[in-house]
Formats: C-alpha cells, structure tokens, sequence
C-alpha cells in the first residue's frame, strides 16, 4: 500500500492520545438532563397537588391515573440520560482509559481529569432519581395500591443500577509490573504503582457521607480465578499463589466536591516463593477490589462476585457486574489484566501492550486481540508507548516524571507504520509487530579465543528493534529529544533527500532502520557531500553524544543541527583550538639585569 494512501487515513483516523481536547460541553447530555428535568417538574407539580389535599375528591382517581401516566413519561426520561451516561460517557471514557494505561503519566492525567466532568454529570442525574424516589415514598404511603408501589419499584431499581456503575476503577496497574531484585536498575521504579475506586456522583444518596473512611480490600488474582468469577457469581476469592499485593487495604475519603476515592498508593508485588522467570512470564493476573456501600434511602452497594454484566448495561473496567436479585453481602470489583515479571521480558511487554491497545477488555474481559488494527491505531499505540518508556525513571529513588511528552511528526508514523507492511486495505496484521524482521544484530562468538569478528547476524523483529530505540532515548539521548535535536525514524534515503534541501552544512540525528541499536548521523558537509557515521549504544554509555557532535573533528564544519538549530548554540559550544604565540626570543636588558638576582 502507497505511504500516500497511509497518510490520507491517518490525517483522516489519527487522533493524537497525548493531549486530549479540553472538555467540552455534552450537548446530548444537557439535552437529555434538560428532557429529564422536565419531566421530573411535571411529576412534581402533580406529587405536591396530591400531597397537599387541594384534589376534589371526584376528580382525584383522574388525576392519580394522569400522574402515573406522567411518572411512565418520567422513566423513560431517566432511561434514556442514564443510558447515555452509562454508554456514550462512561463506557467511552473507560475503553480510553485502557488504551491511555500503556501511556505517559502527564496523558493518563489528562484523561483522568474528564471524571471531574463526568462526576458532575452523575451527580445532576442523581439528584432527580433521589427527589423522585422521595416523592414516590409519600405517594405510595398516602395512596397506597394505586399503582404508585410498581413506579417506586422500576425507579428504585433504576437508582440501583446507576450507581452500582458508577463505582469505577478510575486508576489502573500498569500493564506490566516487573518484580525481581535482579531486574535492571533502570527498571526497579516499575515496582511501584498506584491504583484508585472511585464514586463518581452519588451525594444526592449519601454515599460520600456514610461512606467515608470505609475501608476497601484489594487482592491479586490470577486470569484464570477472573474467569470462573464470570461464570460463578459465588466463588471464592482466593489470591495468586506466588505473589501478594502490597498494601492491600485503603479507606474512602473525600474531598472537595469530586466525590469519594479510595486510593491506593505506592502498590507493590512481593514474590512469596522464589519463582523462574519463564514459569509465570505467560500468566495474567487482577486486582479484586471487595466493596460494601451504603445509602440513605436503603440501596445496598452490593453484588455477585464475578457476575456478568447485562446486555444493556455494558461492563465498564470490571468484569462481575450483574444486578442481583437477592442482595449477597459483598461487592467485587476487577482491574484490566496486568503480567507480573520476575525481570524484564521485552517480548511479554510487547505483547501485553497489544492488549492493552487493542484488545476490548473493557466490553469483553479477558478477550484475544484481534488479528488487524488500522495504520492510524498502531501509529497512536506507538506514540504513546515510546513516551512511555522514555519517561521511566532510571532508579527507584526517581520521582514519577510528569511532563508533556513530544510528539511523533506524521513522517514518523507512515515511516513506522510502513515498515510493518500494512496490506492494501490499510490494515496492519498484529503478527508482524511480534514476528516480522526489521533489522539485524551482531552476536559475537562468547568463545574468549574468537576474534571481534567471529559471530552470526540475527534478525530482530519490530517490537524489540522499537522497544530498544526507546530504551536508548530514556538511558542516553533524553535531553536531546525533548530539545527536538534527534530527528528519530528515518531511512538513509530520506535522510539524505532531507539534507539536500538545507542550504547549509547540517547533521541529522536518526536510528538505525537496519542495524539494531545503532544511533546514526547523516551529515551534510559544506562541500555538498553527504556521508552518514554510526554508534552502538554502549559507546553513548562512555562518552555522550553531545560531546562526541562538538569535539569529533568529523562533524567540525557542520553549522546547524536539522532543521536550523545552530548546533554550537544548541550543545554548548566547541572548545575553541588555542592559538600559540611565537616566543619573544630578542630580550632585553631588563632581563640580563634580573639574571643575577636567580644566583
């Protein structure tokens, strides 16, 4: 398929994962609220004219009848803004938020700021389901078997439902969690993460108030427990076998007008037996949050463990949501799925980042990924996952970095996309991610008696020629990305047809299509030539790139770092050659005078 054809779709499809749009308002929502609102005053006119006796006994059976005709009117009503909230918003925001988690922290924080909108959203529902069930409870109490008993009823389940959704998983784990004291030192941060419940609405029912400082239980299971929690509501929790989760207790708390959280800070995995890399590296696991709530008007928070959801209430983050019947004593709430590592495995990464980017956890927990996403997907999926690991910290004393990451320019998403073969459709197959060779590896003989050039070529595919390019940004190139002086994915061709067209002598920095962890400089001298010079990675371990661009004699006649950054100015400068003045060899008598004062 043409790069012409590509790019068309993804100026169309791409919509860039890194800065949200500010929110914006709900125009279906307010029109659904304001539809609601209505209605609900018609009831209420009618409510209150009962109430208050003013009905002439002979025209009251009309005027009940007309008033449970209004109270029908007022339901559907509710139906259609609580389905809204519950699939165009929360349902929305939700598979966002799984496809936000492989991300930097400074995006997931954006996404996560849209609650604050979607909590005042709930919240104004709310307060028409909770005075509506407040006026049934008076009619059905002084106009007992008129009908009023079956509206309370469809109302208060109602009520039930909405805010049996709206407890969330508003903060998920990480995809990956790596747990091991022999991990690299870069990745020992990952062992930390934070996870959160939160309520979103629901004050008009006295959640945030009786409430407050309970406590929620979280424990880690494995995939497979996950799965018999959807096909036996009532089955035991029991945790995962080799590891537990650290702290395992958090309280609700709340604070301003947000609604009620339960956050849970600086998670870890503690192995409880020693443990093979390779004997879990396959497994998924969750975390399983156990909820109780109560309400002021007698709703119960409760519900089966691992029930399935119903069709008309999509499963929002969690896996066992079924309204029961009865009313069980407990609660269970399930994150997206995560692998836990005993050290890194860069080809599990990879794969639990296609799940999280595209699979559809959300609407069907613990399903596959699919065969073929579009060019436009895997463009974003890249973007974001390449910030991501640039911003891992390099130790487990470096703070969390929350800073907007750069963005890919669209000649780096067709150059990335192209290079997995997408078919004529546009659509990437996922197996060339995994298992398509891109580029190639030098493995030296570990024999101590075979020379430096004694070894075989290994062919790399995509995601390990991907992840390690990121890796050699976060370790020793981050200053200079973040400065937009590395120009990134590139081909030697394009690099080239790039550099002619800079009147000045110029460099460009680049990764390797071919050779795997190889930084290249493609250089423009100011005679029109154009040559290009590579380092390995672990010659940028020993002497930085930016000292290697200003002291290098091979880059000493280049002005500008492409586009037109002035690279002295850029890097700091060049040490200037000194300049050795010819000795004064004529003295004169001054000096044969001060001769004799040395003896």
């Amino acid at each position: 398929m043409s790069s012409s054809v590509i790019s068309d779709q993804m100026d169309v499809e791409s919509s860039s994962a890194f800065s949200p749009a500010e929110p914006v308002v709900d125009g279906a929502f307010v029109s659904k609220h304001n539809l609601s609102a209505e209605a609900y005053q018609g009831f209420k006119e009618c409510a209150d004219t009962l109430l208050s006796g003013k009905v002439p006994q002979n025209e009251q059976l009309q005027f009940l009848q007309r008033t449970l005709q209004i109270c029908e009117n007022v339901i559907l009503n509710f139906e259609d803004e609580k389905q809204h909230l519950m699939s165009d918003v929360l349902l929305v925001w939700a598979m966002k938020q799984q496809k936000l988690s492989i991300a930097t922290l400074h995006t997931q924080q954006l996404h996560y700021k849209e609650l604050d909108l979607i909590n005042l959203q709930f919240e104004y529902f709310g307060e028409l389901l909770q005075q509506t069930l407040s006026g049934l409870d008076y009619l059905k109490q002084y106009y007992p078997n008129v009908g009023f008993e079956e509206i309370h009823v469809k109302v208060r389940n109602l009520a039930h439902y909405f805010l049996y959704y709206s407890i969330i998983v508003s903060r998920q784990p990480p995809s990956v969690i790596v747990k091991c004291g022999e991990a690299e030192n870069h990745r020992r941060s990952r062992f930390w993460f934070n996870t959160e419940i939160r309520i979103l609405g629901g004050s008009a029912f006295g959640i945030d108030t009786n409430n407050e400082n309970s406590n929620v239980n979280c424990y880690l299971i494995t995939d497979e427990t996950a799965k018999q929690l959807l096909n036996n509501a009532y089955l035991d929790i029991f945790e995962s076998e080799e590891f537990c989760i650290e702290p395992s207790t958090a309280a609700f708390q709340k604070k301003d007008a947000r609604g009620i959280k339960a956050k849970f800070d600086d998670m870890k995995v503690a192995k409880k037996v020693q443990l093979r890399r390779d004997s879990v590296a396959t497994k998924r696991y969750c975390l399983c949050y156990n909820i109780q709530l109560q309400t002021n008007c007698g709703i119960e928070l409760v519900g089966k463990k691992g029930a399935a959801p119903k069709q008309n209430f999509p499963n929002v983050n969690w896996y066992n949501r079924e309204l029961p019947e009865a009313e069980p004593p407990e609660f269970e709430l399930v994150s997206l799925p995560f692998a836990v590592l005993v050290g890194p495995k860069a080809d599990v990464e990879a794969k639990l980042f296609l799940e999280r980017s595209f699979a559809d956890l959300v609407r069907h927990p613990l399903s596959d990924i699919p065969t073929h996403v579009s060019c436009a997907e895997m463009a974003d999926a890249l973007e974001m996952k390449f910030q991501a690991i640039i911003e891992t910290p390099q130790k487990n004393t470096d703070g969390p970095s929350v800073v907007q990451p750069r963005k890919f320019a669209m000649q780096t998403k067709q150059h990335l996309v192209m290079r997995m073969k997408p078919n004529q459709q546009g659509f990437l197959p996922l197996d060339n991610f995994m298992k398509l060779p891109v580029a190639e590896e030098f493995q030296q003989k570990k024999s101590t008696a075979a020379a430096a050039t004694d070894g075989d070529w290994k062919l790399v595919p995509f995601y390990d020629w991907f992840f390690k390019l990121a890796e050699i940004v976060n370790k020793y190139l981050y200053s200079m990305w973040y400065d937009g002086l590395i120009f990134g994915f590139c081909s030697k061709e394009d690099a080239e047809n790039i550099l002619r067209c800079i009147p000045r002598s110029v460099l460009l920095v680049r990764f390797s299509d071919i050779e795997y962890a190889k930084i290249k400089i493609s250089v423009k001298s100011r005679t029109g030539e154009i040559r290009h010079h590579w380092y390995e990675h672990a010659d940028l371990n020993s002497r930085s790139l930016t000292s290697e661009l200003l002291t290098n004699h091979k880059f000493a006649d280049v002005d500008l770092i492409y586009p037109d950054i002035d690279l002295e100015v850029a890097l700091g400068g060049r040490d200037k050659p000194r300049v050795r003045l010819p000795r004064n060899l004529a003295p004169d008598e001054i000096y044969f005078d001060n001769q004799g004062a040395a003896t």
